[in-house]
């Protein structure tokens, strides 16, 4: 019997998000068909065997479970608990955010020769640093929203300015690298700016300023290796402010539709782009790739999410039940996915 070990927890303002993707992960996967690891990293980044009831994870009580959580060390090949050597057949890395879709977990796994799901380390770093992947993006032929790089250790005010000054308000501050919305804040008025710019920095040491589009969120999942399977767009529509974080996760006053109410024109291009963004990048596993629609028909670039949210109610798995994949099976395809030779 095959072992998987789903990974959960990590250091990173995702930490919330990642239980809750794990728990559906752990839920999904056949006790009959795969002997099931549970390893939790804690904030510390000390790492756990697991062996208790996955409510503890669900509710962030896991690390208290003392009889049941059991401190692992690395081999070059897998895991030692105690004397004991632990080497999983494929790790599923159920981790948002820093150290787990910036190719960090990702560097590790690969130096343990361990298959893992998701994508690799380039394809990772690069799909995490927004202002990296908009300049690809730009070679391709994929327009983005103008933006500007801001880095901490400069003074940057007349750029700001100058980029206020040439696009307008409202614009948008976001960390260059932090994912779930952390940190986001939409400027208004320029008083905002330096609160906004404090609440982007506290996440990274470059920041992005992004013209906002106004436009609706259009997101696309796709699921393979070498070959491809493009689920549903989504369409988000919001009453009020943007897709931030509580929106992301409560729904307060957003919608998500599935699939995306979009002219076949429209949503045959936003398709096209997703597939050659996943290909041009060396994406590998699962993505889902998110865009912004004008109400004339121009399509931009928003960010790519190689491990996007993953609870069985999350979009990604909403946008693969449309073209029927339920949820376990998406589970089972990207545990075979890990293990395909790379192309």
């Amino acid at each position: 019997m095959k072992k998987i070990a789903v990974l959960f927890g990590g250091n990173s303002p995702e930490y919330s998000v990642s239980l809750a993707s794990a728990t559906s992960v752990i839920q999904a996967i056949d006790p009959q068909t795969y002997e099931l690891l549970m390893i939790g990293i804690a904030p510390t980044m000390d790492w756990y065997l697991y062996q208790g009831d996955v409510s503890n994870v669900t509710n962030d009580t896991w690390l208290q479970d003392h009889k049941n959580c059991h401190l692992l060390a690395f081999s070059s090949h897998g895991f030692m608990l105690g004397e004991k050597q632990i080497v999983p057949d494929v790790l599923f890395p159920v981790l948002h955010g820093k150290y787990g879709e910036d190719g960090c977990i990702q560097g590790l796994l690969e130096l343990m020769n361990l298959p893992y799901v998701g994508c690799q380390v380039a394809a990772s770093a690069l799909c995490m640093n927004k202002w990296l992947l908009h300049q690809l993006a730009a070679t391709i032929g994929i327009a983005s929203a103008p933006s500007l790089l801001l880095s901490c250790h400069e003074s940057e005010t007349a750029r700001i300015d100058g980029f206020i000054q040439e696009h307008g308000l409202p614009i948008f501050i976001k960390p260059n690298e932090a994912g779930s919305s952390k940190g986001i804040t939409k400027v208004t008025d320029k008083a905002e700016l330096p609160s906004a710019l404090a609440a982007a920095f506290a996440f990274g040491r470059t920041v992005l300023v992004q013209k906002a589009i106004a436009g609706v969120e259009i997101g696309c999942g796709i699921l393979g290796n070498e070959h491809l399977t493009v689920g549903a767009c989504d369409a988000i529509s919001l009453v009020d402010g943007f897709f931030d974080f509580e929106e992301k996760y409560q729904l307060i006053t957003a919608k998500i539709t599935v699939p995306a109410p979009l002219p076949p024109l429209i949503e045959s291009q936003i398709k096209a782009y997703a597939q050659l963004l996943y290909r041009s990048i060396g994406l590998s596993g699962l993505a889902r790739i998110d865009f912004f629609v004008t109400d004339q028909g121009a399509i931009y670039l928003n960010e790519i999410n190689t491990m996007p949210g993953f609870t069985s109610h999350s979009r990604y798995p909403a946008m693969m039940a449309a073209v029927g994949l339920s949820y376990e099976t998406l589970v089972e395809k990207l545990i075979a996915l890990a293990e395909e030779e790379p192309q």
